[in-house]
């Protein structure tokens, strides 16, 4: 089963400009000419240009979530949500707010939000997503959508190239893809579709992550090598730094028209169809 990803807008390369945090009105954003005529010309040294950016990164898609701030690639800060489930709702707005005080930042200083966007727990996307696109908006930042599996896999050491993320998609059945670890872009990238699998369609050849980690080990507990369960967790931390480079790519996201990826609905809206 394939996903459908949201729909990614790229904004023309004449305005692709990020502001600074400070006050001034000056831009950071240099499209290609502007770097060439400036003497930049390296793809790293544009790429320095598009990471002064703060970022705020968002991961709500389990019982663990964490949010956390970028200052362009270097990590100000990230906070583990104390609470679970359903309680993101309560808790999110006050430890964005704890982690922008900790930093010494107003909310109108971040110019990018990144998100996990699934798959994931239904109501702890919906969460999420919602949070970023209405503080995306009353700040007028950029947003990103992370898959979250792929989150999941840029925690695991880049020795091990190949992993398989999975998260729990209820029943007997898991969401999940293969990544590949990409030492040019420092990130892990996919090599498969985000399917819907049963134990049995799960492949054995590649390690395997993520927060259903458990329950795979108690349905077929000699068959797969699941990797430690520190590493299960996705983490907002992997999402910001996902984010950056999908940012640096503009690969950016419609605040108006962006959904979680769900890829299936939940039962209970099964049910309710049915009825």
């Amino acid at each position: 089963m394939r996903v459908k990803w949201p729909k990614v807008w790229n904004t023309p390369p004449g305005d692709g400009r990020i502001r600074t945090p400070d006050k001034t009105g000056s831009w950071i954003r240099k499209n290609s000419a502007m770097v060439l005529n400036s003497g930049e010309s390296s793809y790293e040294e544009r790429s320095c240009q598009v990471f002064l950016v703060m970022l705020l990164a968002i991961e709500t898609s389990g019982t663990q979530g964490s949010v956390a701030i970028f200052d362009g690639p270097t990590l100000r800060f990230e906070r583990i949500l104390g609470a679970t489930g359903t309680r993101h709702a309560q808790t999110l707005p006050a430890e964005v707010a704890h982690v922008l005080a900790q930093c010494e930042l107003q909310p109108h200083q971040i110019q990018a939000v990144a998100v996990s966007i699934g798959p994931g727990s239904f109501t702890g996307l919906r969460v999420g997503l919602t949070f970023a696109k209405t503080f995306a908006w009353l700040n007028d930042a950029r947003l990103v959508a992370v898959d979250t599996l792929r989150a999941i896999t840029q925690q695991v050491p880049p020795d091990l190239q190949y992993v398989t993320a999975i998260v729990d998609a209820q029943r007997t059945e898991f969401f999940a893809a293969t990544y590949c670890w990409n030492a040019e872009l420092g990130l892990r990238c996919a090599i498969d579709d985000v399917r819907l699998v049963s134990v049995a369609d799960l492949p054995t050849e590649y390690p395997i992550v993520g927060p259903a980690g458990n329950k795979l080990q108690a349905a077929a507990p000699d068959r797969f090598h699941v990797l430690d369960e520190s590493l299960w967790q996705p983490r907002a931390i992997s999402v910001g730094r996902i984010g950056l480079h999908m940012l640096d790519q503009q690969q950016l996201s419609d605040p108006d028209s962006l959904e979680p990826v769900y890829i299936r609905l939940s039962y209970a809206e099964e049910k309710r169809r049915e009825a």
